[in-house]
């Protein structure tokens, strides 16, 4: 697939799964970010960059160790269920910005650490995206990013795809993107080659649970972008009959349960 015809590269997706993504998905990848954010030396006069922030996953797991935190999405909704959670919170630090973070709209030199949790990887132009954290780090900022490791490395993302091709056999098999951050060579290089120094890649390891099928379903579909994506597109009945379909396929893949599925993630650290 192109970053042309990449959906995901469009907020479409992004703001129909925000509440569900909020919920689910987000909790699963706090375990990630706990990862990447120990990648970084952060202290009470950090400012701080969050590039594709979502829902605020990252920022509000820094906002009490930072000075202030900057965060930018392109999901309108993503960034209204943030905004809830920061006055939830009582939050004074954080400041959400609806844009493109391809274009930062921030000063050069501002920032001492900067993070990109599974958003960068979308990017149609993912050079200007690493440009722009780049510029607008302090010189000694140091920055990490993650992508999602090959689906063939990863049980939980092979259920995912799976239950997809169930709702949709035309969709193909997925097969590693040796030009995508998928392949680790390719995050290093694209890190060196925005000028970060002292580059490294690290691969992340996690287990979650799946206590029920059922569940597991539903809490896939809430907070999967191409699942609800999907739904949003067919009718009700086509809907419940292919989720049927759906749940048939993971109860053959899963058989016994409760069980725990991995998913693996790079991480890519770089220093101004």
């Amino acid at each position: 697939m192109s970053e042309k015809q990449n959906v995901m590269a469009t907020a479409e997706p992004w703001d129909l799964v925000s509440k569900g993504y909020a919920e689910t998905t987000m909790q699963m990848l706090a375990e990630y970010a706990e990862e990447a954010l120990a990648c970084l030396t952060l202290h009470e006069n950090t400012a701080f960059l969050d590039v594709a922030c979502g829902p605020g996953t990252v920022s509000l797991m820094v906002a009490d160790q930072v000075k202030s935190v900057h965060a930018i999405d392109f999901s309108a909704a993503m960034l209204d269920v943030f905004k809830q959670k920061i006055s939830d919170n009582k939050l004074e630090n954080i400041y959400p910005h609806h844009g493109d973070a391809q274009n930062l709209p921030y000063e050069s030199e501002h920032f001492d650490a900067a993070i990109s949790m599974f958003g960068l990887m979308f990017f149609p132009d993912r050079a200007a995206g690493l440009a722009e954290i780049y510029r607008t780090l302090k010189p000694g900022g140091c920055m990490v990013m993650s992508s999602w490791a090959p689906v063939a490395d990863s049980p939980a993302m092979q259920m995912m795809f799976g239950a997809l091709r169930m709702i949709n056999p035309d969709l193909p098999e997925p097969k590693t993107a040796v030009e995508s951050l998928e392949n680790p060579e390719v995050l290093k290089q694209e890190l060196l080659d925005a000028g970060f120094k002292d580059v490294s890649i690290q691969s992340v390891t996690k287990y979650f649970p799946v206590e029920e099928i059922p569940a597991f379903w539903e809490g896939m579909v809430k907070g999967s972008a191409p699942m609800m994506l999907m739904k949003q597109r067919m009718d009700e009945a086509l809907w419940q009959e292919k989720e049927q379909l759906a749940l048939a396929y993971l109860h053959d893949m899963l058989p016994t349960v409760p069980t725990t599925l991995a998913s693996d993630a790079w991480l890519g650290m770089g220093t101004k």
